[in-house]
Parts: C-alpha cells; structure tokens; sequence
C-alpha cells in the first residue's frame, strides 16, 4: 500500500538490504570469493604431503606358505606406505612352548632398517619370540610403534598347521592367547602406539 502511494506521487522506492549491498558487491561476487577465500584457507590442509598422524600405524606381519621351511615376520605398516625413521625386528629362540610368553633366557637375532617402508626377518626357528618396533618420524616428533609377541607353529606342512600366539609384557595389541589358520593367509597384528615414548 505505502510503494503503490510512493509509486502515485513518483517518489523512489528505498532499494532493500541486498540491493544496497549488491551495488557494491553483488551477491553472486561475494559468494564466490567465500569460496575462494575457503579454498585458500583449506587447500594446505588437503595437500600436505604424506599421511596424516592418524593414518600412521605399525603392524607386525606373520606370513609362512605352504612348504615353505621359514615364517616371515615383516613390520610396516597396514594398506598403505609409510616411511619409518628406523625399524627393528628382533627374533629370540631356544626356549620350550609352555603356552605363553618366556622368561628364559634367549637366543636372539636383530634386523635392523632406517629410512625403511618395511623389515623382514626369515626364520625356520620354533617357537620362538618377536619383538618389533617402528619409528616414524615428521616435523622433528617421533611416534614409537611397538609390540612383543611369542609364537608356536604347529603341525607344519600339513591342512590342519596353526600359529600359536601369546602377547608378552608389552603386546601389539593382543590382550590373550589364541591360534591362527595358516591357511589364511598373512596374519596382521597391531603394534601399540607409545607417542614419542617407548615400552618400558
């Protein structure tokens, strides 16, 4: 009723928000830099280089084919290539299966990697005890991957072989024993993440 009277007497009409402000930046400019000032910010985020901190992890990997005279105890980590600052695999043996993780005595065998996506130790020994940790390094932190497991194979080169597995004191994320067909295939076990720590 008011713009019909105002149109009557040939008065303006007062242009509404968006119009004032389109005169100076028009909506469909200003959404778009909102978008570019948004990409800006975000597109760093996006394109940093390597994985991110939540993506790193540490597996120790435990592989033994059918015939085959050797287990392959590998550490890397799970679906995807992370670069570890160093990586140690060490194998202990000579001690008798009882079910759980030694406190023998042990005879021990060490690879050691630096700059490395992976370590492998091949061992025909039985049972026998691994202890792995991996190290990543980034922006002068460190985050310390960890684990310590025993195994005993069982039944070797027949349908029916098993891996047996006990976690010791400090465990990839094992909580109990168990058993493994080694039928399945390659068997992951998490290593624990211990920050910039380390197992104590």
């Amino acid at each position: 009723m008011i713009d019909a009277a105002r149109r009557a007497i040939d008065i303006p009409l007062r242009p509404g928000p968006l119009s004032r402000l389109g005169a100076v930046a028009p909506v469909p400019l200003v959404g778009l830099a909102a978008i570019l000032v948004a990409l800006i910010v975000f597109t760093p985020v996006l394109l940093s280089s390597g994985p991110s901190a939540l993506a790193i992890s540490g597996y120790l990997f435990v592989y033994r084919g059918a015939g085959s005279s050797a287990t392959d105890f590998e550490v890397a980590a799970y679906d995807q290539e992370v670069a570890y600052g160093w990586i140690n695999l060490s194998v202990g043996t000579g001690f008798i299966w009882s079910g759980g993780c030694p406190t023998s005595t042990l005879h021990w065998t060490y690879v050691n990697e630096t700059d490395a996506l992976a370590a492998n130790a091949f061992t025909g020994g039985n049972p026998l005890v691994v202890k792995a940790t991996a190290v990543y390094l980034a922006g002068g932190t460190k985050t310390v991957f960890a684990g310590e497991m025993a195994f005993n194979l069982v039944g070797l080169n027949t349908s029916g072989a098993t891996l047996e597995y006990a976690p010791c004191p400090w465990t990839p994320g094992v909580s109990s024993t168990g058993s493994w067909d080694l039928g399945l295939g390659t068997r992951p076990f998490p290593l624990v993440n211990y920050g910039s720590g380390g197992p104590s």
